[in-house]
């Protein structure tokens, strides 16, 4: 069972936690390799690298080159690629006084002093507190590949940014960034090198995606040559008991130069949903054939076969699934909202005598 971000971590800790990664990631010789995804393409997280510090301790500075506060709330894992670091956050700690109040905050850090080279700022959803969880800031870690960095918002969009910001001006077909720094109805804000450049944007809260977030959107974006793998955070209302797009598919393909959805899951995932898709998707590559291993909402693991290209006019092609195995075969399939929280579970272990312990 899932629980909400405001009771993920206590505030402290938290607090206390983002100021360390910073530093950490610092401890790394300045020649180690660059860490461009998550996980890397298979997310294996074991690390190959010699020499790092046995030890270090923020308050002393013991192997800190430096250390710079993110926002109060930070639950991003940093990437490091072309002597950048990228790290979602929110806006508590505003870097830029133009922009106030809460914030999705993806910054662009120097990684030779952690100085503020760019950030992508965007507002919350408004309305409903579980479309975008306040506070929380953007929760996805980027993935860089070239020139490029990709990442899904706060506002479940995946964006494609230029690696250098406004710095070598506006490139690409997006020229809108000053309203997409704004809620809907305000006046634009003017960029300046310290904001994001746009090359791209996909909402997948619209069409033909159509997906309904819960909480907070989060994914790592797996890249694959032009492809760009990723789940869509399709989840629960705020009832935490109904799916309000349950034909929204789970796992999708985009073209990473265009934007355009290539490929998605056909597997019906969305009406077995027992809280969101959260699960990053990762690459195989077999002895047989290369494929895509997904961990779905419904507590399935699936692998699909990698998508051919797409002809420039076709419409998105379905996923083809290779296999699947159910992680808890004695879990409720159908309707798992009825389960939230095991109310029904404790009940059944009352009626059995009270022998079996329930939590």
């Amino acid at each position: 069972m899932k629980i909400e971000p405001k009771h993920v971590i206590p505030t402290v800790i938290r607090y206390t936690f983002s100021a360390i990664i910073c530093s950490f990631t610092m401890t790394l010789p300045l020649s180690a390799k660059d860490q461009p995804q998550w996980g890397q393409q298979c997310r294996n997280m074991v690390s190959f690298e010699t020499n790092i510090p046995a030890s270090f301790n923020p308050e002393t500075g013991l192997n800190i080159k430096w250390q710079v506060p993110l926002g109060t709330q930070s639950y991003s894992t940093p990437v490091i690629s072309n002597g950048k670091i990228f790290i979602g956050t929110n806006n508590d700690k505003p870097r830029d006084p133009r922009h106030k109040g809460d914030r999705g905050i993806l910054l662009c850090l120097d990684e030779t002093d952690g100085s503020l080279l760019w950030q992508l700022v965007t507002p919350k959803l408004q309305g409903d507190a579980y479309l975008d969880w306040p506070k929380a800031g953007i929760c996805s870690s980027a993935t860089v590949d070239g020139d490029r960095v990709y990442v899904v918002g706060n506002r479940a969009e995946i964006f494609c940014l230029d690696i250098n910001g406004q710095y070598n001006g506006n490139d690409g077909p997006f020229k809108t960034e000053g309203e997409m720094m704004v809620l809907p109805g305000n006046e634009p804000i003017e960029t300046t090198k310290l904001d994001a450049d746009v090359i791209w944007s996909l909402d997948m809260k619209t069409a033909p995606i159509n997906m309904y977030p819960h909480d907070s959107a989060h994914s790592s974006i797996l890249v694959d040559g032009d492809l760009l793998y990723l789940n869509t955070g399709n989840g629960v209302d705020n009832t935490h008991k109904k799916i309000r797009r349950p034909d929204a598919p789970s796992l999708i393909v985009v073209d990473k130069n265009t934007g355009k959805l290539v490929a998605k899951d056909d597997e019906r995932i969305g009406l077995k949903i027992v809280h969101s898709t959260w699960a990053s998707p990762s690459l195989s590559n077999g002895n047989v054939q290369k494929q895509i291993i997904f961990g779905g909402g419904n507590g399935i693991c699936y692998g699909f076969q990698v998508p051919s290209p797409l002809p420039q006019k076709q419409s998105a092609q379905n996923l083809k699934r290779l296999w699947y195995f159910n992680c808890d075969i004695n879990a409720p399939k159908d309707d798992p909202h009825n389960y939230m929280r095991n109310r029904k579970v404790s009940a059944l272990c009352a009626r059995m005598g009270e022998t079996i312990p329930c939590h």
